[in-house]
């Protein structure tokens, strides 16, 4: 955030790549995912009309997944909404991450609508791999 701050600060207009790898970060932040750090950084990108993409969509995600306390897969949930509006195409990774949110919803696993969304991936021609199909396991 530091560096993101000094970028500002000095005029330069972050790209996605920048706005990206600073999402990423609030994913695997020291403590537990910073995901509402990271929905700031979106919508700071949306203000700036600086265009996501399916790494800006798979990072959120994912740290959504990864919210101390439980995931927030309802959200995670908006979030890929969201990319299908935009008409960002999902990868496996996008698959993975939302499926891996579902498993650890506070108060026990969403495995029901993990199903659906695997189903939803299948449907799409989506490949899973390793870490979807353990995802769902």
């Amino acid at each position: 955030l530091e560096v993101f701050g000094e970028m500002k600060r000095r005029g330069v207009e972050p790209d996605t790549v920048t706005l990206n790898a600073l999402i990423s970060a609030m994913e695997k932040a020291p403590g537990g995912s910073q995901w509402e750090k990271a929905l700031e950084v979106f919508q700071e990108m949306n203000r700036r009309g600086v265009e996501p993409n399916t790494v800006t969509f798979n990072a959120l995600i994912s740290a959504m997944g990864k919210a101390p306390g439980g995931s927030q897969w309802e959200k995670a949930l908006e979030v890929f909404g969201e990319m299908e509006r935009r008409g960002v195409e999902p990868s496996t990774v996008t698959f993975s991450a939302l499926i891996s949110a579902m498993e650890k919803a506070p108060g026990g696993s969403q495995w029901e609508r993990a199903l659906e969304v695997f189903g939803e991936m299948k449907r799409r021609g989506v490949e899973p791999d390793t870490v979807t199909l353990n995802a769902l396991i």
